[in-house]
């Protein structure tokens, strides 16, 4: 049942990122900075109402914000904290809170462009739906909502946890253009999640669904985010991350009077996060060439593709 929803939950990601650039905003995970007080993030200490605000202090889980999307409300978000998962922002009574139990609508919001192509976005409530979330001071507990005219201390940047780059590194190369008989040669290849980090994920769900909407997001082609996100469903089939990623020895032919070539597909997620940083190893192609040059026909390799 988890491998099928996931499943599903990744074509969903794939339809989004082909329909439109805009931020992927569906189940993923943000940092969520004001534009007037640059460095304050929204911030939840607690699992009472009242225990949410802003920080300027080190980065935290309690920081990170997942958006969670209705199922008929199109572009209405419960906003989930990371530490707190049973706790979600409300516009109750129009007072910036969080709280727990059963969704209501005043937990709803979306997000509307600045409107300046800067990456920054007001926050609207769905349900008192001219209400904007504010930052009307420097404190850490100024946070209000309000329904006045616009200023930029209602502006906010959503930054992901996971930003990508897909790059094609090189497995093996053996140039036999000399050799005048076959050689052969064992060689490892790692597919799958290597993480960075030996720490243990507190959170699987959302460390996995961040990743899935990082490998949809940005200039990635379709066929790519395809790749790349059935190696994530295979690794992430496996329950126990010491398993997200496989190596097998592999062996490899190289024909005399050849150039070889074995090149693979990497996708490397960074954030915010030290301990999250993680690379997705895919599939490989066999080069042959005659001269120093391999000719590439299908654009398999790709030096360097931020998402």
């Amino acid at each position: 049942m988890k491998l099928l929803v996931f499943r599903l939950m990744l074509l969903t990601l794939l339809i989004k990122a082909c329909e439109s650039e805009k931020l992927n905003l569906d189940n993923n995970q943000f940092l969520i900075y004001n534009k007037k007080y640059h460095k304050a993030r929204i911030t939840q200490w607690g699992s009472t109402s009242y225990e949410v605000g802003t920080s300027e202090q080190a980065l935290n889980p309690n920081q990170l914000w997942t958006m969670e999307p209705h199922p008929t409300r199109k572009g209405c978000y419960y906003i989930v904290n990371e530490k707190y998962p049973n706790c979600r922002i409300a516009d109750t009574q129009h007072q910036f809170v969080i709280y727990s139990g059963n969704h209501w609508p005043d937990q709803l919001f979306r997000l509307e462009p600045s409107g300046s192509n800067d990456g920054f976005y007001y926050i609207y409530s769905c349900h008192h739906t001219n209400e904007r979330i504010a930052k009307v001071g420097a404190g850490t507990g100024v946070v209000r909502f309000y329904s006045g005219p616009r200023y930029e201390d209602q502006l906010w940047k959503f930054v992901p946890r996971f930003e990508s780059s897909v790059v094609t590194s090189e497995v093996f190369h053996f140039d036999n253009r000399q050799g005048s008989t076959p050689i052969t040669r064992q060689i490892e290849v790692t597919t799958g999640i290597m993480r960075s980090s030996s720490k243990t994920i507190t959170n699987k769900t959302t460390f996995t669904t961040s990743i899935a909407a990082a490998v949809s997001s940005g200039s990635m082609s379709a066929e790519m985010s395809a790749e790349f996100s059935l190696e994530l469903e295979n690794s992430f089939s496996e329950s126990n991350d010491s398993h997200w990623s496989k190596t097998e020895t592999i062996s490899f032919t190289i024909p005399a009077k050849k150039n070889y070539r074995v090149m693979q597909h990497k996708a490397n997620f960074k954030g915010p996060f030290q301990d999250d940083r993680c690379s997705l190893l895919s599939k490989i192609k066999i080069f042959e060439s005659d001269t120093a040059v391999f000719e590439d026909k299908d654009n398999f390799i790709v030096s360097s593709k931020k998402s």
